[in-house]
């Protein structure tokens, strides 16, 4: 696609937007722009993978349903109007909201465009050749960067003229460890709006310190099977809230019956000490902006407040049909992609509590850190939330390193034997979500420490 300023992206926009009259219909465009950077080190491979600029026009009005044009050159705006129905007495089929201006970069400390390719890929190197020379027992070092870049320019016919610039930064560590016919590994993960100061963090000691976390697990245990009282990170934390919980609140779902939450609106699902929110707006996590897809500035979506169920997770039309106000997270994937609701930055709210007081508590449980995938049941409500690894409780203590641990049950219920929520500043951590296998959107999720007074555990 030939590149326009913003300023004429917006003119053109606008002039188009104008000639769709909200009383009788709404009408949105988009602008969207895409570009990343792939880059895979282990001993044996080196991938690099350079995306260049790959943008996309697409211009929707709803007339009862959605019609939508998606384009990808800015000669085909001229098509717009004639390819889209221009109709009367529309309007309030969709729920109106005020139009705003916005228009913002992110800058990162360090901006990815002033570092070349080559920098990048010799840092990336530096990383895997430490790794794998630290210790005989490291068989295979990988590591994995990728930034992406993103611009989003909206407008539509409420009032609405928007652009933001977002950069993206992820780096996934694996140390994999070997002695003899066993092999283990743990992984370390960082990432966010930020730029090339993500390896700031990565020093030498703290590679140290990953590699020896990977050597650690050579000696790891299975986990037991059974009902014990558990404590998980924050990570674990965050599984449950987006795994096993959000996307059964995504308001489509609702709407098609595909989902356990479907009569829970305003009834208990939780314990009384449990807040979970999800909000867009968060500074500097992988899973922020500052609106969404369709305008709706971001802002702070609170699902449970004090155990009850208060708002499910919607875009525009899924607000119209269920009463309920949005709060940016009408998302999507790209301009050739649908809008579907979709999770942003997902995660428990602390609560009251020491660690050392939740720990002290528990005379016979498991510690479960490091999470590393779940799978949920949106219609009967049951999940499966696994681990890297965990630790045994005996009397308070941490005691005897174990491999993956499988954390399997209903998902209220294990909501509702959470009985204590630590007070640590929230911890969030990235990926990318998609609805079903498809529409990828990056997400964090997260939380404090939980306390769960008894839940089903099996070697993960």
């Amino acid at each position: 696609m030939s590149e326009k300023s913003y300023n004429e992206i917006f003119s053109n926009f606008e002039e188009i937007s104008n000639s769709f009259n909200r009383k009788n219909q709404y009408f949105d465009i988009l602008y969207d722009s895409f570009s990343s950077i792939r880059i895979e080190k282990s001993p044996f491979t080196e991938d690099i993978s350079v995306n260049s600029k790959k943008s996309g026009i697409v211009a929707r009005t709803y007339t009862g349903t959605w019609n939508e044009i998606a384009f990808d050159n800015f000669s085909d705006l001229k098509n717009i109007k004639n390819s889209l129905p221009n109709v009367v007495n529309k309007g309030e089929e969709i729920a109106e909201f005020n139009g705003w201006k916005f228009n913002k970069e992110i800058n990162p400390k360090i901006n990815l465009n002033n570092i070349p390719l080559e920098e990048k890929i010799e840092k990336t190197r530096q990383i895997q050749k430490f790794l794998q020379n630290y210790d005989k027992r490291i068989a295979i070092a990988r590591v994995l960067y990728k930034e992406t870049h993103t611009t989003r320019i909206f407008v539509n016919n409420e009032g609405c003229q928007l652009r933001q610039v977002i950069p993206r930064v992820r780096l996934w560590i694996y140390p994999i460890a070997k002695s003899g016919v066993k092999v283990e590994y743990d992984y370390f993960s960082e990432g966010g709006e930020m730029g090339f100061e993500i390896f700031d963090e990565v020093t030498d000691d703290k590679l140290v310190q990953i590699a020896d976390n990977s050597i650690d697990m050579l000696n790891a245990k299975n986990a037991p099977a059974g009902r014990f009282q558990l404590i998980l990170d924050p990570g674990m934390a965050g599984l449950i809230a987006h795994e096993s919980f959000g996307h059964g609140l995504e308001a489509d779902q609702v709407l098609r019956g595909r989902s356990y939450l479907i009569d829970k609106k305003n009834k208990k699902v939780a314990s009384d000490i449990c807040t979970i929110c999800d909000t867009p707006s968060l500074e500097n996590q992988i899973g922020s902006y500052f609106f969404d897809d369709e305008g709706i500035k971001a802002g702070k979506n609170l699902l449970v407040e004090n155990g009850i169920l208060k708002n499910y997770i919607y875009d525009r039309t899924s607000a119209s049909v269920l009463n309920g106000i949005p709060q940016g997270n009408g998302r999507r994937e790209s301009y050739a992609h649908t809008i579907h609701p979709r999770m942003s930055n997902t995660y428990f709210e602390p609560g009251d509590y020491d660690l050392e007081d939740m720990m002290s508590e528990v005379k016979e449980g498991v510690m479960i850190v490091k999470s590393y995938f779940g799978m949920e049941d949106p219609l009967a409500g049951g999940c499966q939330c696994v681990s890297k690894k965990g630790y045994l409780i005996r009397n308070g203590e941490k005691t005897q390193l174990l491999k993956g641990i499988a954390l399997t049950g209903y998902v209220l219920k294990i909501l509702q034997n959470i009985e204590a929520i630590s007070k640590d500043k929230t911890d969030l951590h990235g990926g990318t979500c998609g609805k079903g296998h498809a529409d990828l959107v990056p997400v964090t999720d997260g939380g404090s420490y939980l306390k769960i007074k008894e839940a089903l555990i099996s070697p993960g």
